[in-house]
């Protein structure tokens, strides 16, 4: 039974407990994508992994592997999910607290979770559903819609915040000394990669239409906030030094930085089909290698600063407890889900290396490491920060 530390205050973070196990389900299904042949379809479907399943052979054995990881961690983001919803239901007053401070664009975390759930949902449907492809064309208009109710939810929620900011001046420096603004380009970035997948798999243009200009409009607008926020908490960072409790948002730039690829790969596969843009894996490499190289540094400089300021050594590995802590899980999830993209459209498909050979398989090794050290992480959290111990009261003598 999930149970939090009763002397800890409800925080809006803790929905990234349920973002990271979304993401981490999300993960499992790229070895099917990317492994598993779909000649018919754009994602792999039930008639695809049940005719590798039954060949015996590696792939089948991977393919076990993904689906196994597909519903536990499936399973797992419901659950925190459901969690989550129940909590913030009991703890309104206490959410109502954060309004009109620094804290409140916390509450991003809430839309920016509910749109992977519609992700994990639309994956979980096109695996285990047989059939469902035959009539995608009828949920495409269904997703667009659930992404855009859920859009309009972030908007409102960080609209108000933008207002208190810019009307009251509720800026100081001393109180951003960090990258948590960053939350509110994360949701943007999740709905604008949400909107392009009907972009890149529909075959109706007026879907494509539509979905590629919400997902263009998201992505923009989460580049122009993502610079705006890095440059005011860099600068605020440099004269006051990392906020200890927000260290993990330092690495908050590697899951948005994943999602403006694959945004991109997809609106570049819609493009191509719909509107004669041409595009190939040739052109994608330069950009994916740009953001893939960028990530790997994010992720060294900011844990050197955690290493340096001993937030590992003590919320990760210690006694310490925060919900923010679970900000460390998506830029794992993210940077393993970036590799795979990277790896397969710009190695592979570009005819650089062979797919399946001696190279191939070192490259997947390396993405599986950091999938294998983001889920002890995960469950090493989840165990510390939601499996508190309910203590029983002493006997009377």
């Amino acid at each position: 039974m999930l149970r939090k530390n009763p002397n800890i205050q409800y925080h809006p973070s803790y929905w990234l407990a349920a973002l990271g196990a979304g993401g981490t389900s999300v993960s499992f299904f790229m070895y099917l994508m990317w492994l598993i042949p779909h000649p018919a379809t754009p994602i792999p479907t039930y008639a695809d992994w049940h005719t590798q399943l039954i060949k015996g052979d590696l792939l089948a054995a991977i393919t076990l592997f993904a689906l196994i990881g597909v519903i536990i961690f499936a399973l797992l983001h419901v659950l925190l999910l459901i969690w989550n919803i129940a909590e913030s239901r009991q703890h309104k007053a206490a959410l109502q607290t954060l309004d009109n401070t620094p804290a409140e664009l916390q509450k991003m975390a809430i839309p920016l979770t509910l749109a992977m759930t519609v992700n994990v949902f639309f994956i979980l449907g096109a695996l285990f559903v047989p059939g469902l492809w035959s009539v995608v064309e009828y949920l495409f208009p269904g997703a667009i819609f659930a992404f855009a109710i859920i859009a309009y939810v972030a908007s409102q929620q960080f609209t108000r915040y933008m207002s208190h900011m810019i009307s009251d001046g509720g800026y100081r420096s001393q109180e951003h000394n960090h990258l948590s603004g960053l939350i509110s380009v994360f949701t943007f970035a999740m709905l604008a990669v949400g909107f392009a997948a009907a972009a890149a798999m529909s075959h109706v243009a007026a879907t494509v239409a539509i979905a590629t200009s919400f997902s263009l409009a998201f992505m923009i607008f989460a580049i122009l906030l993502g610079i705006l926020f890095l440059v005011k908490g860099i600068t605020a960072m440099m004269q006051h030094g990392l906020s200890e409790p927000a260290s993990p948002s330092i690495w908050m730039l590697i899951p948005i930085l994943t999602l403006l690829a694959i945004t991109w790969v997809r609106l570049s596969h819609g493009l191509s089909h719909h509107f004669k843009v041409e595009s190939h894996a040739g052109q994608l490499f330069v950009p994916l290698s740009l953001l893939f190289t960028l990530q790997i540094g994010v992720l060294a400089l900011g844990y050197k600063v955690m290493k340096k300021n001993g937030y590992l050594t003590y919320y990760l590995h210690g006694d310490k407890e925060s919900p923010v802590s679970f900000g460390l899980i998506c830029p794992g999830v993210a940077l393993f889900v970036m590799g795979m993209f990277w790896w397969h459209i710009g190695w592979v498909k570009t005819g650089i290396i062979d797919q399946f050979s001696a190279i191939y398989w070192l490259g997947i090794v390396v993405l599986l490491s950091v999938q294998i050290i983001t889920i002890l992480s995960l469950i090493k959290l989840t165990k510390k920060l939601l499996m508190h111990p309910l203590r029983q009261p002493l006997a009377q003598a």
